[in-house]
């Protein structure tokens, strides 16, 4: 996955482009415990909870990139017990692009954990 932190204009939400390469790059980042889905963003750049981000997504689909509105809702910090690289878990706020189904089609063929849905 990459991901590139672009200028926001006075007041404009962070735009963020993801771009996900293969299926199994969906599948790590894929947030499907969460309601509405949303994504785990891999960025040196951590936004505060609750930060309002544009995503630009692409996906291995090859269909035009997809923008999403979302909300930073989970940070892993640079400095963490489980040597993960930072990210920011981004819920999907208002998915008129379709990318939460396209996320969906990808991951139809590829084994699945049984996750409950979490509410936000």
């Amino acid at each position: 996955m990459e991901s590139k932190t672009e200028p926001k204009p006075g007041g404009a939400a962070t735009a963020l482009s993801v771009v996900l390469r293969d299926p199994q790059a969906v599948q790590r980042c894929f947030m499907s415990a969460i309601k509405g889905g949303g994504l785990l963003v891999e960025t040196p750049n951590l936004l505060p909870m609750g930060t309002e981000v544009l995503l630009m997504i692409t996906l291995p689909d090859s269909q035009p990139r997809a923008p999403v509105m979302g909300k930073v809702i989970w940070v892993t910090p640079v400095e963490n017990r489980d040597g993960r690289p930072p990210a920011i878990g981004v819920q999907f706020q208002n998915d008129r692009s379709g990318v939460l189904t396209r996320i969906q089609n990808t991951l139809s063929g590829l084994p699945t954990h049984g996750d409950a849905v979490l509410s936000f």
